[in-house]
């Protein structure tokens, strides 16, 4: 029987081999990313992060922003390689490479975030016409990397809004005002929220509130992607 575990997993390797979720070169079983691709993947520069927006701190808008969240680490620029391989894993239904992303977004969280304990992990709801829920997939990764509970329950989407990202600032904030609302009471729980990309900050600051006044004692975000460069739209 193992014998034949073995044949078959060799067969399936041979017909669908495993690939660079950046370039698609074949990698060995197990592996996510070529060498090359890692070192030129777009990461943010954890040492130089301002936590109260996520972004590079030539890059900072907290002049222009007052977030109820905590805290917010972003691990990759969104752009080049890193949109690529997550928009391959969000709208391609590649469902494996979340060990990935949420490998790498442990990383953040613990290196960030060092000594600060959660008692929860949640994720911004997804829509449903991705067909499964991506944030969701890594943050249940994280949690499961953290060993704390995962509730997928916690949050949900009430009504639907226009593409975000087609929206001004003013509009983001709208579009997810009164958007979302929690299943249950937090008790003074420290919450962990992780969602995929970053912008503005709309969707996990109207997410946070809804926690807060939910009984959350605090929110600290997460997320695989953020932006990069200052919104010249400040409306």
């Amino acid at each position: 029987m193992k014998n034949v575990k073995s044949l078959f997993k060799t067969l399936i390797s041979a017909i669908y081999p495993n690939k660079c979720i950046c370039c698609g070169e074949i990698l060995d079983e197990g592996a996510y990313i070529c060498d090359n691709c890692s070192v030129k993947i777009e990461r943010i520069n954890l040492d130089d992060i301002c936590l109260d927006c996520g972004r590079e701190n030539e890059n900072c808008v907290c002049k222009y922003n007052i977030f109820r969240f905590n805290a917010l680490v972003c691990v990759f620029k969104n752009i080049g390689l890193a949109r690529r391989a997550y928009y391959s894993y969000k709208f391609g239904k590649k469902q494996h490479y979340a060990n990935y992303f949420a490998e790498e977004v442990y990383h953040a969280i613990k290196r960030c975030y060092d000594g600060t304990r959660f008692d929860i992990v949640c994720a911004v709801p997804a829509y449903q016409r991705f067909g499964y829920d991506h944030s969701g997939y890594v943050a249940e990764l994280v949690a499961e990397k953290l060993g704390i509970p995962f509730n997928d329950k916690l949050l949900f989407c009430i009504k639907k809004s226009k593409k975000q990202h087609k929206s001004t600032i003013k509009e983001r904030l709208h579009n997810v005002d009164g958007k979302y609302f929690a299943n249950c009471c937090l008790d003074n729980k420290k919450v962990l929220l992780i969602d995929d990309i970053k912008t503005t900050g709309a969707t996990l600051d109207e997410c946070a509130k809804t926690l807060l006044f939910a009984g959350a004692d605090c929110v600290y975000c997460a997320t695989v992607l953020g932006a990069t460069e200052k919104s010249k739209n400040k409306n």
